[in-house]
């Protein structure tokens, strides 16, 4: 069983690495002091675990400021959810510690893809999963934290702080 986990978390850090080098590659060139990194690691919210869940993974934004109003992207990795399932996931503008806070926006106003920042996330088989964003605007400081929902009910069940 331990060497089964091990091979998943190998997989998903392949899996991690090849998606940012592509990231990269195609994101807009840019000083390399000038761009924003910050990562963190999903944690099962108490809801999550409720519901039988035991989510491992991590979160990377990009906040690339040299194109016009800047760019942001995010990705994420993770393992333990539902396979074969497509799970909502959204930057939020709280810390996890406070429940994540709520969807974060570009500007106050309409809840989509356009004006909020949603890494929605597609499972395989085993329960690996990842998604990613893009968005044309370079995300505030307030963009804390990503927040994965459970389908249909939009239960927080994971969230990763952002640092």
């Amino acid at each position: 069983m331990e060497t089964a986990k091990r091979m998943i978390r190998l997989r998903v850090a392949l899996v991690a690495v090849i998606a940012m080098v592509a990231v990269l590659l195609v994101a807009p060139r840019a000083d390399a002091t000038g761009v924003d990194v910050t990562t963190g690691h999903f944690e099962t919210t108490a809801a999550g675990q409720e519901l039988g869940y035991d989510i491992e993974g991590f979160a990377i934004m990009l906040r690339v400021p040299k194109c016009a109003d800047g760019r942001t992207y995010v990705s994420v990795f993770v393992r333990g959810l539902d396979a074969n399932t497509t799970f909502s996931a959204h930057v939020h503008n709280g810390t996890c510690a406070s429940g994540g806070g709520g969807h974060y926006q570009h500007e106050s106003g309409p809840v989509d893809a356009v004006n909020e920042i949603w890494p929605t996330i597609t499972t395989q088989r085993r329960g690996l999963g990842w998604g990613s964003a893009s968005h044309g605007h370079w995300a505030r400081p307030e963009a804390q934290s990503v927040v994965i929902h459970q389908p249909g009910t939009g239960t927080r069940l994971a969230c990763a702080q952002l640092r």
